[in-house]
C-alpha cells in the first residue's frame, strides 16, 4: 500500500454527515406512508405497496432505494422485507411502536434546525418549547415521548433492584403522559402521583385508566414551581425533564424533590446526557437542540453529580441504558456506595 492511499484523507465523511437531513426526510416519509407497516402486512412488492399506500411507483422506488442503502429494507428480487428493528419498532401496532417520531421532525425539527446558526450566533432559543405550555407541538410529539418513557421504565424497574422498597409510592414530576411512572407502578405494584400540565394530564388519566391502574393513579395539573408536590414519597422520578431548564432551575427542582422524598426515599433521574468523552452523536446533537428550544441544555454527568450532592441526594447508581441514548442517576440520602 502506498504512503499516499494511507495519507491522503477523502471527503467521504463529509458528503454522509452532510446529507443528514435525507435521512431524517426519509425516515419520516416512510412513517408517513405508513411503508413498514404495509410491509409487515405482506404488502411487499411495488406494485403492491403502491395499492396500500396510494403513492406513485416512481416516488415509491425512489423511497425504498434509500430505505434498502439505509438497511431499513432488505430488498430480494422484487421483493422487500423489514429489518429486524424496524420490524420491533417501526411497524403499527407494535407494543414497542416509535414511530410517531415522525411528528418531532415534522412538527419542531424541521422548522428549527435551519435557524441553528443564528441560535449559535446569539445564545437564544428561535423556539421557545418549555416557556410556552399551550404550545400545539407538544400534543403532537407527547405520544412518542410517552413510548419512549414506557421502555425506559421498564428498563429502570430492573436496574435500580435493591434499592426501592417493595410497593413505593412514586411522584412523577413533568409527567407528560405518565409513560416512565407508568411503567414502573405496574412493575413495582406501587402507586404513583404525577404532575404537569393539565392537557398532558388529562391523557395520562386516561392511560393510566386503561392499564388498569384505577385508584393506583392520580394526576394533578400545576406549575412544578408552585404547586405544592405532597409526600413523602419513596420514589421522586425525573423523566427527561431537566433538560428543558437552566443550572438555577435545575438546583431548585431537584431541592423540592429532596423536600419531598422519604428519609429512605429514592430519587430517580433519567436524562439523555453526553457521554464522558463528549463524543455520542445523540447527547452532542441533543445539546444543540436545547439551545435553539430552551434555556436548558443537555447537562453533563458531572453538573448533576453536583447539584444532587447540594440537595443532600449523592449518587448511588449510575447506568446508560442500553437501549437508547438515556443515563439513570439514583440518589439516595447518606453516603455514597
Amino acid at each position: 500500500m502506498s504512503e499516499q492511499s494511507v495519507t491522503t484523507p477523502t471527503p467521504a465523511r463529509i458528503h454522509d454527515f452532510a446529507w443528514g437531513l435525507g435521512r431524517t426526510a426519509t425516515l419520516v416519509t416512510a412513517l408517513d406512508l405508513d411503508v413498514f407497516t404495509a410491509i409487515a402486512e405482506g404488502n411487499d412488492t411495488l406494485e403492491d405497496l403502491g395499492r396500500r399506500t396510494g403513492a406513485s411507483r416512481r416516488g415509491l422506488h425512489a423511497l425504498l432505494t434509500a430505505l434498502h442503502a439505509s438497511e431499513f429494507v432488505h430488498r430480494e428480487g422484487d421483493r422487500y422485507r423489514l429489518a429486524d428493528d424496524v420490524a420491533t419498532y417501526l411497524v403499527r401496532g407494535s407494543r414497542a411502536y416509535l414511530g410517531d417520531m415522525r411528528h418531532i421532525h415534522r412538527e419542531l425539527n424541521y422548522r428549527i434546525w435551519p435557524q441553528l446558526t443564528e441560535a449559535v450566533r446569539s445564545g437564544i432559543p428561535c423556539k421557545e418549547i418549555f416557556a410556552d405550555r399551550a404550545d400545539d407541538v407538544w400534543g403532537k410529539i407527547t405520544p412518542y415521548l410517552d413510548a419512549l418513557g414506557v421502555g425506559a421504565g421498564r428498563w429502570i424497574a430492573g436496574a435500580v433492584e435493591g434499592l426501592v422498597r417493595p410497593r413505593p409510592r412514586i411522584l412523577d414530576v413533568g409527567c407528560g403522559y405518565g409513560g416512565t411512572g407508568r411503567a414502573l407502578t405496574e412493575s413495582w405494584g406501587g402507586t404513583v402521583v404525577g404532575i404537569d400540565r393539565e392537557i398532558s394530564v388529562s391523557e395520562a388519566r386516561r392511560l393510566a385508566r386503561d392499564a388498569g391502574l384505577g385508584d393506583r393513579a392520580e394526576y394533578r395539573s400545576g406549575d412544578l414551581f408552585t404547586e405544592p408536590w405532597g409526600g413523602p414519597y419513596d420514589v421522586v422520578l425525573l423523566g427527561n425533564l431537566l433538560h428543558g431548564y437552566p443550572p438555577a432551575q435545575v438546583r431548585e427542582i431537584l431541592r423540592l424533590s429532596a423536600a419531598a422524598l422519604a428519609d429512605d426515599g429514592v430519587l430517580l433521574l433519567y436524562e439523555i446526557v453526553p457521554d464522558d468523552t463528549e463524543t455520542d452523536p445523540v447527547g452532542a446533537f441533543f445539546s444543540l437542540q436545547m439551545l435553539m428550544t430552551s434555556e436548558g441544555s443537555a447537562h453533563s454527568l458531572d453538573d448533576y453529580g453536583q447539584w444532587l450532592a447540594e440537595a443532600g441526594l449523592p449518587v448511588r447508581r449510575q447506568l446508560r441504558s442500553p437501549t437508547g441514548p438515556g443515563t439513570l442517576v439514583a440518589a439516595t440520602r447518606g453516603a455514597v456506595s
